[in-house]
């Protein structure tokens, strides 16, 4: 697993565990704000990962593309665009 540098505590948050849709594989540990759907993943949010930050987001055991790394220009980040129902998540515990 791979920690972010970047990764901050957001006050009013919680952690979700990102796996493959597939193959069940755990992708990443992000921290998630708001109550809800996972429609994109910031990377200055996830906190620790299995996959390499490439323009799309593969699953490391099956292959599977499970986002696409997008850039939001209002808020000058980027994050992956995800696909509905290729991906579960789970909220862990603090």
């Amino acid at each position: 697993m791979q920690v972010n540098p970047n990764y901050k505590k957001v006050k009013g948050s919680h952690m979700l565990m990102i796996s493959c849709g597939y193959c069940k594989t755990d992708i990443a540990k992000y921290q998630k704000l708001g109550k809800g759907n996972l429609l994109r993943m910031y990377i200055e949010r996830i906190v620790e990962s299995s996959i390499v930050f490439s323009n799309d987001l593969v699953c490391p055991n099956c292959s599977k593309k499970l986002g696409r790394k997008i850039s939001l220009k209002k808020k000058d980040k980027e994050a992956y665009k995800m696909i509905r129902s290729r991906f579960n998540t789970r909220k862990l515990q603090n």
